[in-house]
């Protein structure tokens, strides 16, 4: 096995050519956060970029993109902005501790990478497979409505209409280029998350996500969505497209109308208009946020871990992290652990 580090960017339309053969060989690969024009837009941003080429047999056998981080140890290509990472493949076998030895790395970290992957399961932290909840599309947007419990159709409704009563008529624009609707979202989030205005601090998360946003690439356009009630924006969404499949990005909202619920409006206007344009696919993001489970109605497992080079710095990982989430979960229990050590 042969593995060769590169830019994003020095990829030819060969290689280009065989990426996107790559993604369409797993329904989890055909999604815009493993293509190569997300690779791609980060590297222009981030000279910290690469992309691992595992060759074997004289052919390119996966790619592998990453960041290069501190103390040479890899993270996903545009971390914490990447809802998939993994291998992008056609199910070859894969010696995942290897191609990292050979990437020149000491490890590399992930946080959730299809758990089908058979090069990265004997590499996932315990603890850590969950669902990656999706709006299956696939039957149309009425068959996934009527799906929905009598509650959650009721409530999305009344929302609906309340907010047309005390604002307007409700609707949604699919697909806005104007840098000020970009701006406003990122506004709205930094406004109420920690972490979002940690990530958006970064000037080039803001330009990455500044040029995805308007990107119209096949394997990875842009979408801006905006739910407006009157002359009124109330909730602004940026996804990713690729063909038959939309994944959800960032949503933000007006939090003077957040009675309303403007964001889980957003997201179901977005679906039905999803539905319309053939996209059968509409995925949320890995995480256990209570509304993406409410909302989904199917879903695929995924988990996070880390491939480290020597066996020995797998070890001393791995038990400085069963004691830091025994800490988390019974303080006591992980101090009796530590003195132990210790002594």
């Amino acid at each position: 096995m042969r593995v060769t580090v590169v830019r994003p960017g020095d990829l030819g339309p060969s290689e280009a050519s065989l990426w996107a053969r790559f993604q369409k060989s797993s329904p989890e690969l055909r999604n815009p956060f493993f293509s190569l024009t997300f690779a791609q837009a980060v590297g222009r941003h981030r000279p910290n970029s690469r992309v691992a080429v595992v060759e074997a047999d004289g052919a390119i056998k996966a790619f592998l993109p990453f960041d290069l981080g501190p103390q040479r140890i890899g993270l996903p290509i545009g971390d914490p902005m990447i809802n998939l990472q993994g291998f992008v493949s056609a199910g070859a076998t894969i010696d995942a501790r290897q191609v990292i030895r050979k990437a020149g790395l000491r490890g590399w970290r992930y946080t959730a990478a299809p758990a089908d992957q058979p090069a990265l399961a004997a590499h996932h932290y315990a603890g850590t497979l969950a669902e990656a909840p999706i709006i299956d599309l696939s039957d149309g947007y009425t068959s996934y409505y009527v799906s929905r419990s009598r509650k959650f159709t009721a409530d999305f409704g009344q929302q609906w209409r309340s907010l047309e009563r005390r604002v307007g008529p409700v609707s949604l624009e699919w697909g806005t280029a104007a840098p000020d609707h970009t701006h406003q979202l990122i506004e709205w989030k930094t406004a109420k998350y920690d972490g979002a205005r940690q990530t958006f601090s970064d000037r080039a998360t803001r330009n990455i996500v500044e040029e995805l946003v308007v990107t119209s690439s096949e394997d990875c356009g842009g979408l801006v969505a905006i739910l407006r009630a009157g002359d009124r924006i109330v909730a602004i969404s940026a996804s990713l497209i690729c063909p038959g499949v939309l994944s959800g990005w960032f949503t933000g909202y007006d939090h003077d109308l957040a009675k309303f619920s403007p964001g889980k409006l957003a997201m179901l206007a977005t679906a039905e208009e999803a539905a319309r344009r053939d996209i059968t696919r509409f995925e949320l993001g890995a995480g256990q946020d209570s509304y993406k489970s409410r909302i989904a109605n199917a879903s695929y497992a995924v988990a996070g871990g880390a491939v480290w080079v020597i066996p020995g710095e797998r070890a001393v990982r791995g038990l400085y992290r069963r004691l830091h989430l025994e800490r988390e979960v019974r303080p006591d229990v992980a101090d009796r652990a530590a003195t132990a050590s210790s002594d």
